[in-house]
């Protein structure tokens, strides 16, 4: 490319960012709420915030009397603001432009992985962020997972820094350091200590310096299992929206021990969060994962029909993922979602087949959701983040072009418009 081409090109995404960022405040001065539920969440945070501002001692060591599922640590922050007299709409819209910082940080990460991919095709990949209902509605919203996802990509660009860049232990233990902050945000992030504690052990092997790691883990997660274990405030119970726990299967097995529904309906988003990418390398888990007619057939029998046969997971307690609500929506049933879910059952083998890091990815993926309740705001923009950060799916430079990039875009505006119009059905 010619100097003035490039420039044409830098002027052209530096226009998409703008509007792109202008549309996101749009949202904000339009109480926007794509994800459906960001407004109630932050209007149960109102009365918990006026307690801790009155009484932090009381509200903190009887924070489970709230019924409240979320990390209190996001409410005692906006307590300081509350006794401060600071305007909610200044604080939300603080947070709201905080929040571009992560869209530049996945854009670094991004950098460290893709060193020879044009700059211009990273920053749209990152820009995306803005078209993401969750990232929309919980930084217009505030709330305690978008917190935690926030310090979770601060945690995974030192990562990748040390990974890609420059192998200086104290990247490992800054790594350590923000997973851990983004894990008191929200616990669900927690488990990607797991993942991270085994990369460094693949560096370090045995030594001094893996054992740091381990006693920095300890030593940061110490004040939370006293404020769980010891002090017994068990905020994180296994409980959804309108609980239904006397609903069985045929087989007499609860909805929240039933281990199928969570298998099908993580494993259907993960699916549906790969659709871009899919149609992008078509051959991408068709082709180079082949699986033969008896393989499949095994797996179908032995694995995917047991766990249809005993799903039990009831709308009624909300969440549920798009595609199991498409199917009730459109048939009145759950075939299409048992259909769709064979694929996305493939989808997700093929993912940790031959590669163990994504294996305890993907587990980490189904088990940072242990409540009965399974929702999208637990996997977007994550899942997006992680398959061009840390998950293994074969992305070369010839995948960075804008047509690729645009069929992404395409994907993540008709989600959005879905998401916003169905608060209207």
């Amino acid at each position: 490319m010619t100097i003035s081409k490039i420039k044409i090109a830098n002027i052209r995404v530096i226009i998409i960012f703008l509007a792109l960022y202008a549309f996101y405040l749009i949202g904000f001065f339009l109480n926007e709420d794509s994800s459906g539920g960001a407004i109630a969440d932050y209007s149960a945070y109102e009365p918990i915030i006026k307690s801790f501002a009155l009484d932090f001692k009381y509200s903190f060591f009887n924070f489970d009397d709230f019924g409240e599922r979320h990390s209190p640590v996001l409410i005692m922050l906006l307590s300081i603001f509350y006794k401060l007299n600071i305007d909610a709409t200044i604080i939300r819209f603080v947070n709201l432009n905080i929040s571009i910082i992560s869209i530049f940080l996945f854009y670094k990460c991004l950098s460290f992985k893709f060193k020879n991919v044009e700059n211009n095709y990273l920053i749209l990949i990152s820009a995306i962020f803005f078209l993401s209902p969750i990232f929309r509605s919980l930084n217009i919203w505030p709330d305690s997972r978008i917190y935690g996802f926030h310090f979770f990509i601060l945690s995974t660009f030192f990562y990748l820094k040390f990974i890609y860049y420059e192998k200086k232990n104290y990247f490992c233990y800054l790594n350590i350091v923000f997973l851990a902050i983004a894990s008191y945000f929200s616990p669900n992030f927690s488990l990607f200590s797991i993942f991270f504690l085994y990369q460094f052990y693949k560096h370090f092997k045995l030594s001094i310096e893996i054992l740091n790691c381990i006693i920095l883990n300890l030593v940061l997660a110490l004040p939370a299992f006293y404020y769980l274990f010891i002090l017994d405030i068990f905020f994180l119970a296994n409980v959804g929206v309108n609980p239904t726990s006397d609903v069985v299967n045929k087989f007499g097995i609860p909805i929240e021990y039933n281990i199928s529904n969570k298998i099908l309906i993580i494993s259907s988003i993960i699916f549906f969060y790969f659709i871009p990418i899919m149609i992008i390398k078509k051959n991408l888990f068709i082709y180079e994962n082949k699986i033969n007619s008896k393989n499949f057939f095994l797996l179908l029998v032995l694995f995917i029909l047991p766990l249809m046969i005993t799903f039990n997971y009831s709308l009624n307690i909300t969440g549920g993922g798009i595609v199991l609500h498409l199917s009730n929506f459109l048939f009145k049933n759950n075939l299409l979602f048992y259909i769709i879910s064979l694929f996305s059952v493939l989808v997700v083998f093929n993912l940790c087949k031959h590669n163990l890091n994504n294996f305890i990815i993907i587990m980490i993926l189904f088990f940072s959701n242990p409540q009965l309740s399974i929702y999208h705001k637990y996997y977007d923009p994550l899942i997006f983040f992680l398959t061009f950060t840390l998950l293994s799916v074969r992305l070369n430079k010839s995948f960075f072009n804008y047509r690729n990039i645009l069929i992404m875009y395409i994907f993540y505006i008709i989600f959005l418009i879905l998401n916003l119009l169905k608060q209207f059905f």
